[in-house]
């Protein structure tokens, strides 16, 4: 209000002195045409180093109100990053008080929506997306087996036993994510898995047949391109286009174990994300085709996932999902296995962390929620942002 109050006298003497000065030069004081325009031009420069004067005053008193930044804050201008909501950014102000930077929670918020695959890289960056996992898996399986008698020692009918089968699995994985112009990126994956197996079946009079074997070996070669298709308006959430090609490169089985390897697909996926900050909204739906590759053919899948992430802190994002994936019956030679199929189901929940500038550590913990899917599973991607 003192600003103003000065500007406004400033401008007030100005305009009377020039109104002095025509009037004296209307009444015939100084008839001269010359001193009129001498006068004036006084008049102007009087009022431009009073409005200097003025403006310097006014940057000292926004200096000694802010003084964080140096830099006033004009009433009508919009609010910063870090002031865009009440309780966005908080000063130290005493004992249990901290700052929020929004910035850095958008910043962690976006880094998982990114190794997720719910937001593209910008072209010019790329993430080497390094990660690990664990799987344990405990399923039931009914098992025609060859039994002898005991009494007469010849084999007797096949009879049906309740089998178990425990499989402890270990995943590695070296992703990557490349940024490309138009909205696009380049992704690849090459995965390596060891797998501990354990069958029990109970064969009831005729004991326990227990048997425990271990496999491992190089996944699949995946390659795939991904295009943002159209951007949040409105209602309208930003939607991404993903296809991919597996080159069943890997190995179907090592051991006696079957593996996650030499089955050649490809796969579609469409992803929506709808932003309503600190929150963001994410579903996804997905199709794999697979082709046959030594007589066996992995069934076709469908799937489909919602989920929600939360820009938690200035560093760290939660996330909370559902997933469920319907996989079609597996072909040997043509002829579908009865009781191949599975639905698998699962909850996940995770915590992303950003531990530099560019390292950012995602753990995520799943448990299974149908009878074919896993009992529990968590993974380790620690994501490393490059720039090229």
């Amino acid at each position: 209000m003192a600003i103003q109050n000065n500007r406004g006298i400033a401008a007030a003497c100005g305009i009377y002195l020039a109104m002095a000065a025509v009037q004296s030069a209307a009444s015939g004081t100084d008839d001269s045409e010359q001193s009129l325009k001498r006068l004036i031009t006084e008049q102007y420069t009087l009022i431009s180093r009073l409005q200097r004067q003025v403006d310097e005053l006014t940057q000292r008193l926004d200096s000694m109100q802010n003084p964080s930044n140096g830099k006033a804050s004009h009433p009508d201008s919009p609010p910063s990053t870090g002031q865009r909501s009440a309780g966005s950014h908080s000063n130290h102000q005493g004992p249990g008080s901290f700052a929020v930077d929004v910035e850095a929670a958008q910043r962690a918020l976006e880094r998982t929506l990114t190794q997720t695959g719910a937001l593209l890289l910008p072209a010019g960056q790329f993430d080497l997306l390094p990660s690990v996992s664990y799987t344990r898996w405990e399923l039931p399986s009914p098992l025609f087996v060859s039994v002898r008698n005991t009494i007469t020692g010849s084999p007797s009918d096949l009879v049906l036993a309740n089998e178990q089968i425990k499989q402890d699995e270990y995943a590695g994985n070296l992703g990557l994510q490349v940024g490309l112009p138009g909205e696009s990126q380049f992704e690849l994956g090459l995965p390596y898995y060891s797998v501990s197996q354990t069958q029990l079946a109970d064969l009831g009079a005729s004991g326990r047949f227990v048997s425990t074997m271990h496999g491992q070996g190089l996944g699949d070669l995946t390659l795939g391109i991904a295009k943002t298709l159209s951007h949040e308006q409105g209602w309208r959430p930003d939607l991404i286009g993903r296809i991919g090609y597996t080159w069943g490169t890997g190995a179907q089985q090592n051991n006696g174990v079957l593996l996650y390897g030499g089955n050649p697909s490809y796969h579609v996926q469409f992803v929506a994300l709808k932003r309503q900050d600190p929150l963001a909204f994410i579903g996804s739906i997905s199709y794999q085709h697979s082709f046959e590759k030594n007589q066996i053919m992995q069934g076709n899948q469908t799937g489909f996932s919602i989920g929600t992430m939360l820009a938690s802190s200035p560093q760290t994002s939660l996330q909370f999902s559902f997933s469920d994936t319907f996989a079609q019956a597996i072909q040997v030679n043509g002829i579908k296995i009865p009781g191949s199929e599975q639905n698998i189901g699962m909850f996940n929940l995770g915590a992303s962390s950003i531990i530099s500038k560019k390292v950012m550590m995602n753990v995520v913990l799943g448990i299974g929620l149908s009878n074919d899917a896993p009992k529990y599973q968590i993974g380790v991607t620690v994501p490393i942002l490059f720039n090229y």
